[in-house]
C-alpha cells in the first residue's frame, strides 16, 4: 500500500486510479465556502474527459461554457431517466449534497430515495462526486463504508490549490498540492437545488373537470384550485365511479 500511494503523487495520478479500480467511484468533497469545491469537482470530471476514462456527464451546477458537454440535471427523475438511457460510465455532480441528504430528516422521502436509488444506479456505470460543507449536516448512511468509497477535504480557503484525501476501500490518505483550476465556467453563487422528482407535463385536456383532476393528483389541494372542498370531492367521485365501473369485472 506504501508503493501505492507513493505513486499517486500528482492530482491526475490519483483521479485516474480512483476512477479505474471499480466501475463505478462515490466521493464526496468536504469544504468550507469559498475553499474551491465546486471548481475541484468539475476538474475531476474534465481530467476524466481528457484521460478518456468518462465521456458523460451531468450536474445539478449551473454551467456556462465548458470544453465537453455536461448535461444539467436537477432532480432524480431525470438523474434515473440519464443512468437508463446513457451508455457506458457517467459521473454525476451534486452540488449541495448535504441540503438533500440532511441529517436531520434522515427518513424523509428524498432521503430513502436517494441511498436507495445511487446503490442501483451504480449498475449502470454510474460515478458520483458528491460536494458539501461538513459531514455533520449528512445523513450518516450516506456516509456508510459500503456507499461511500473516499473523501476529498478542502482545508484552506486561502490556499485552494490543497486536499486531503481519505480512502474509505483501501484506508489510505493522501494530500496533494498544487490543483489547478479547471477550465468550466460556472456559476459560483448558484443554489444547485435538487428535487426528488422531475417536470411532470401536464396534458391539454378538453373536459374541465377532468383537469382539476390532474391536478388535485399532482398535489394541488382545493384551495389551489379556488374550489370549496365538497366541490371537489364531488368530480374526484364522478371520476372514481366511472373508472371502476368501467374496469369492473362485471361490466366486462
Amino acid at each position: 500500500m506504501t508503493q501505492l500511494v507513493s505513486k499517486l503523487d500528482h492530482p491526475v495520478k490519483l483521479i485516474k486510479y480512483l476512477f479505474t479500480r471499480g466501475t463505478s467511484a462515490f466521493i464526496i468533497i468536504f469544504g468550507r465556502r469559498e475553499t474551491g469545491k465546486t471548481d475541484f469537482a468539475l476538474l475531476i470530471a474534465e481530467t476524466l474527459w481528457k484521460e478518456g476514462i468518462i465521456k458523460n456527464f451531468a450536474t445539478n451546477i449551473k454551467i456556462y461554457e465548458s470544453p465537453f458537454p455536461i448535461t444539467r440535471i436537477d432532480n432524480l427523475d431525470d438523474l434515473t431517466l440519464w443512468c437508463k438511457n446513457t451508455r457506458g460510465k457517467k459521473l454525476f455532480i451534486f452540488d449541495e449534497f448535504g441540503k438533500a441528504m440532511r441529517r436531520r430528516s434522515p427518513m424523509s422521502s428524498l432521503n430513502i430515495k436517494l441511498i436507495d436509488h445511487f446503490q442501483i444506479l451504480r449498475k449502470y456505470k454510474l460515478s458520483t462526486i458528491a460536494i458539501t460543507v461538513n459531514e455533520k449536516f449528512v445523513d450518516n448512511v450516506a456516509l456508510g463504508s459500503d456507499i461511500l468509497d473516499g473523501a476529498f477535504l478542502k482545508p484552506n480557503y486561502k490556499n485552494q490549490k490543497i486536499a486531503l484525501y481519505r480512502d474509505y476501500l483501501e484506508f489510505f490518505t493522501k494530500s496533494i498540492k498544487e490543483i489547478p483550476g479547471t477550465s468550466v465556467d460556472f456559476d459560483t453563487w448558484d443554489v444547485a437545488p435538487f428535487k426528488e422528482y422531475g417536470v411532470k407535463l401536464k396534458p391539454k385536456f378538453k373536459d374541465e373537470e377532468l383537469e382539476v383532476v390532474w391536478d388535485w393528483s399532482h398535489g394541488k389541494t382545493a384551495k389551489d384550485l379556488g374550489l370549496h372542498s365538497m366541490k371537489l370531492h364531488r368530480i374526484l367521485k364522478k371520476y372514481c365511479k366511472e373508472v371502476t365501473e368501467r374496469d369492473s369485472p362485471i361490466s366486462q
